[in-house]
């Protein structure tokens, strides 16, 4: 049995993981490498790191992150974080592929969808992880519900006023986050849900970030990308046939990304090992999604230590997909929510 990943993120590397375990032909394919500065991806906070099928402490794994500051429309509410984490995404995802013992990793692979189609038909199993707006989207309907276009880096500047606590502002339109590594070092990042350029997004950033003194970056330093997001309802095309080969979307890729809760990691994880055991055992891919978003998110709004002043209606917008909780806010635009940037500090 072969099980072809395409796609070496989060939801790859754990697909590729448990597939060593089921067979012994595993191919991995990868648009970067995993050496030097991996795709510009920054670290980033997760939340329930025990989700994720990594050991603790190991390269990649900063510090560990229980309390985090959100700023709505509201003004500032302290969050209580299971078992959150800061993390440096590309030295966790070249250390997860180090210990990929048995798989065959093609670094800098250009999979087109030629490429794609003769993988289908030397594969039983193919796993596209090729994150927001995938392959995939050329060969069966693909949407979501949330697609906004962002900003981010790593930047050095004095964070000591900010560290140790992330830190995320929410509007209908904007949604803004700091994540300090260290009192000198923090990851920062922009979104619009307007579909704006990069360029745009830039100004907007600078103007943001004067607002809690801090420098931006060069634009040539940060990273042009697209947060996805889909609710319960959009996983209904995860799976669909091609060249009698069994094709299963995993992480970013069906939208599984949720920037309000930080479980977007963990999805993506969970969704490349449900891709492969789905199919091992003969079960539906699209139920094991659907059962671990729906208690993901239960859990996430019900069970979760948040902090009391969020109140019963706070609770209730967490639990909600990304879309409805951000509707719950009045529409902003940049030079309206610089009052509620300033709260950061």
């Amino acid at each position: 049995m072969r099980i072809s990943i395409v796609g070496g993120g989060f939801a790859g590397l754990a697909a590729a993981q448990l597939a060593e375990e089921v067979t012994a032909d595993v191919r991995l394919y990868d648009k970067g490498a995993y050496s030097g500065n991996r795709r510009g991806a920054w670290g980033e906070m997760v939340w329930d790191y025990s989700q994720l099928p990594l050991d603790r402490h190991v390269p990649g794994y900063v510090r560990e992150s229980n309390t985090g500051i959100f700023v709505g429309s509201s003004g500032k509410t302290a969050v209580n974080v299971p078992d959150g984490v800061i993390l440096n995404r590309g030295e966790l995802e070249k250390h997860w592929a180090g210990t990929l013992e048995r798989t065959e990793i093609t670094e800098n692979a250009e999979v087109d969808e030629a490429e794609f189609r003769r993988l289908s038909a030397e594969s039983d199993l193919l796993i596209d992880a090729t994150g927001q707006f995938p392959i995939s989207s050329r060969f069966t309907p693909l949407s979501y519900d949330v697609a906004c276009p962002t900003l981010s880096g790593r930047i050095e500047a004095d964070f000591s006023h900010l560290y140790p606590e992330p830190r995320a502002l929410a509007y209908e339109n904007y949604f803004l986050w700091i994540v300090p590594q260290s009192p000198e070092e923090a990851t920062v990042g922009l979104g619009c849900r307007d579909d704006k350029s990069p360029s745009e997004l830039y100004e907007d950033m600078q103007q943001l970030l004067a607002e809690i003194d801090i420098e931006p970056p060069e634009r040539e330093a940060l990273h042009s990308g697209t947060d996805v997001s889909n609710g319960l309802r959009s996983l209904s095309h995860c799976s669909y046939e091609l060249n009698d080969c069994t094709v299963h979307i995993a992480g970013d890729a069906i939208g599984l990304a949720n920037r309000l809760t930080g479980f977007g990691m963990v999805h993506a994880a969970q969704s490349g090992r449900a891709a492969v055991s789905a199919f091992v055992q003969g079960e539906s891919y699209k139920r094991r999604l659907l059962c671990q978003n729906f208690w993901t998110k239960a859990v996430t709004g019900v069970a979760s230590p948040i902090h009391h002043s969020i109140g019963l209606d706070g609770i209730a917008r967490l639990a909600k997909s990304d879309i409805e909780y951000q509707e719950s806010f009045e529409p902003q635009q940049p030079a309206d929510i610089l009052h509620a940037v300033r709260t950061f500090i």
